[in-house]
């Protein structure tokens, strides 16, 4: 029953499977801003995207951060593993200067905070790393925050089994890519009644009109990783893509826009 009501609930603030193409924009608005920081999650908010993705992973002491390497050492000042740093440690870095001077001091933010700035009106794509208990933690976190109608885990079966089993209505985007094989890919979706996909430039197009329509038939949205350019971008939304991830979220707008999609703001 909490589930129906759940799945009710997405149904009416979101585009039901097969009801345009949408933009997703992957790490927040990462053109202008440091990937899965707050002012990357903001501007992206402030773009109206309609879904934003970002990337959850644990600190040593259990704390759920946003950050898409395992390790800090790409966009930070730091090195190391998160799974071996503590929040205190990982909260000292700085994660903004990489990207440009102006951003010097911008922190490792939690997915708490994250959740905060995004209102209820765009979906999240809460995508889970592997680390013991994330998942758990995630969900909980979830429920807790009142934001299972607009927030999915983007995650393995195996996950989505970790935290179904203390939110059992939480909606699931399946990431067992089952070795490449769109079709295997597809039928373990459905079969698990997961609600999202993330199908992939890697899998190919070919045939990807048919297959998203069998999704859609099964009530499944489709997520495209990853668009940057307007002739893929077409080709995704020719094929019925529900929300297509991208770099290039103005310029996904704008494609969209000029064929009578989702609206440039």
């Amino acid at each position: 029953m909490i589930l129906h009501v759940m799945l009710t609930l997405c149904a009416v603030l979101f585009p039901a499977p097969g009801e345009g193409t949408h933009t997703c924009a992957h790490r927040g608005n990462v053109t202008d801003f440091p990937e899965n920081t707050l002012p990357a999650i903001q501007a992206a908010v402030t773009l109206t995207a309609d879904q934003i993705e970002f990337d959850v992973h644990m600190t040593k002491d259990g704390q759920l951060v946003i950050i898409h390497d395992s390790t800090v050492d790409r966009t930070t000042d730091g090195s190391g593993s998160i799974a071996d740093m503590t929040f205190e440690e990982v909260r000292a870095l700085d994660a903004g200067s990489w990207f440009d001077a102006s951003f010097a001091g911008t922190q490792i933010p939690t997915l708490k905070e994250v959740l905060e700035i995004i209102p209820e009106t765009i979906l999240c794509n809460v995508h889970l790393k592997n680390a013991p208990g994330v998942a758990k933690a995630a969900a909980t976190l979830i429920k807790d925050m009142g934001r299972l109608s607009h927030c999915f885990l983007a995650c393995t079966v195996s996950q989505m089994k970790e935290a179904r089993a203390v939110a059992p209505e939480i909606m699931i985007c399946n990431m067992d890519r089952q070795g490449g094989d769109r079709k295997a890919y597809i039928n373990l979706t459905i079969e698990e009644g997961c609600q999202f996909i993330q199908l992939t430039r890697t899998q190919g197009t070919d045939g990807l009109k048919d297959d998203v329509k069998r999704l859609h038939d099964a009530g499944v949205r489709v997520n495209w990783f990853s668009a940057e350019e307007e002739p893929l971008m077409t080709l995704l939304a020719d094929a019925g893509v529900d929300y297509i991830l991208t770099d290039c979220l103005v310029l996904l707008q704008q494609v969209l826009k000029n064929r009578g999609g989702a609206p440039a703001e």
